[in-house]
């Protein structure tokens, strides 16, 4: 059969070599072809698998078969999930980044292209090695789109990205390397460390448990390892904003779920984590209100929505888990509909401070109705894939931890009041209106409408991506 995973893959990488033998200004476009291509190719892997059942589509091909490390991909029904969520994110990021990166498109494009890549391969990685390998080239493009393309104090946010980044690695590493060691048929298959995990001492299993959960809260990110997100999105450029938020934290989360499937002991510690997750998310609702720039609220409203979604996976349930992954999916393409939005109230208005911002609907109505639904599907709003997400999350978790699975409940109500406020001040209030200096372009106008109309489609249709859970 024809390989289609491996076409996810490495195609953004295969698209770099046009990519540099083309004049500049057409960056943009191989980007986006890129994009839309792979887009086409998910589509059709996806709707195979759902069809054919999971898995069965995979790729395998040797590397180092000495030490069990292959370029193993194959498409699960949670993976599944994540390559839908990063082709929609990926394509929407392609297609308005000519909005927002202004210089060094070349070199913007080239990142972005192993970003797209990395990303689709950390979802579809077959073995821990694949897994590892692509985090790493995921997070190095990552801080270098943050590094040259930020904003004012971008230098540092871009470091303190990678010394966290750097602590996440080093704890996957270690993590992945006990799980190895202590298998008695020694591998980094993920099918094969899942068949073998019962003879795992248990020894092995606490210590993986400890480094791999560390390693995924950082990257989620949970109180205490979140500072490092505000910063980093408050520089980053808004399509840097839009992967970050809308793909790269997702690693943490499949990382968690990953966790629970290799490793039998870590359901030992499903209670605790839990506990981490919905203490995270009402701390961070409580640090939002107090915000006063939109991204570093958009940023808090990730962790809280991050946290809710990661407690779900914690409750181990069919519904808990089909939840979680689904207020992944739900949150990686709202996210990054309103980090565009407020990349392009930025771009029209000359700030993103809340206080200086004053009747946007009424000179850029488009940004304040796309802003305010995109509030609405972060909330879980009924016909929305946050509604979804948010109540298979509660079911699960109030089946397994009663009351104390719905308290982080308050924490959308918090986060949901608070961002109605800002709406009503800066959004709706047509009392001291100020000016754009611009309005947004078509690019802008469709990707609001594209990543609108998916996550209403995904409230509507569940079943399409839900099916294969026992639910």
């Amino acid at each position: 059969m024809f390989p289609l995973l491996a076409l996810i893959v490495f195609l953004p990488f295969l698209f770099i070599l046009p990519l540099l033998l083309l004049p500049e200004r057409h960056s943009f476009s191989v980007s986006t072809a890129s994009a839309l291509i792979v887009m086409l190719v998910v589509i059709a892997a996806s709707a195979f698998g759902l069809s054919q059942g999971f898995p069965s589509l995979s790729f395998q091909q040797g590397y180092i078969q000495s030490i069990g490390a292959n370029l193993d991909l194959e498409l699960t029904k949670y993976s599944n999930i994540f390559m839908v969520m990063s082709a929609i994110v990926l394509l929407a990021a392609a297609v308005v980044a000519k909005s927002f990166i202004k210089e060094s498109k070349r070199i913007y494009n080239m990142l972005f292209l192993l970003t797209a890549g990395s990303t689709l391969g950390v979802f579809l990685s077959g073995n821990l090695f694949l897994f590892y390998l692509f985090w790493e080239i995921s997070e190095v493009s990552m801080f270098f789109i943050i590094y040259i393309f930020g904003g004012y104090d971008r230098r540092y946010a871009a470091i303190k990205f990678l010394v966290y980044s750097i602590a996440a690695s080093l704890l996957l590493l270690l993590g992945i390397m006990v799980i190895y060691s202590g298998l008695p048929t020694q591998t980094f298959t993920i099918t094969s460390i899942i068949s073998q995990s019962a003879s795992l001492p248990q020894g092995s299993q606490i210590l993986a448990v400890v480094l791999l959960s560390i390693a995924f809260m950082i990257k989620i990110p949970v109180f205490p390892f979140h500072s490092w997100l505000p910063d980093a999105h408050t520089e980053a450029p808004t399509t840097g904003s839009m992967i970050l938020a809308g793909i790269l934290l997702k690693f943490g989360g499949y990382g968690i779920l990953l966790m629970f499937l290799m490793l039998p002991m870590a359901s030992a510690y499903a209670l605790p984590l839990a506990a981490i997750f919905g203490f995270s998310a009402l701390y961070s609702s409580l640090v939002a209100i107090r915000q006063t720039h939109l991204k570093r609220l958009i940023a808090y409203t990730s962790i809280v929505d991050m946290g809710i979604a990661s407690l779900g996976i914690a409750s181990l349930g069919a519904f808990g888990i089909a939840g979680g992954l689904y207020a992944m999916l739900s949150h990686g393409i709202v996210i990054s509909l309103l980090f565009m939005i407020v990349g392009a109230i930025d771009e029209a208005y000359g700030t993103m401070l809340i206080a200086r911002l004053r009747g946007i609907v009424k000179n850029v109505p488009l940004l304040a109705y796309g802003f305010v639904f995109g509030v609405f599907a972060l909330i879980g709003i009924p016909l929305t894939s946050g509604f979804v997400g948010d109540l298979l999350v509660f079911i699960g978790a109030f089946g397994v931890y009663s009351i104390g699975g719905i308290v982080p409940l308050a924490a959308i109500l918090i986060i949901g009041a608070f961002l109605f406020l800002v709406i009503e001040r800066a959004f709706l209030s047509t009392s001291k209106s100020i000016e754009p200096y611009s309005n947004p372009g078509m690019d802008i106008k469709l990707t609001i409408a594209f990543l609108s109309v998916s996550t209403v489609l995904l409230g509507i249709a569940p079943a399409l991506l839900l099916s294969p859970f026992a639910l």
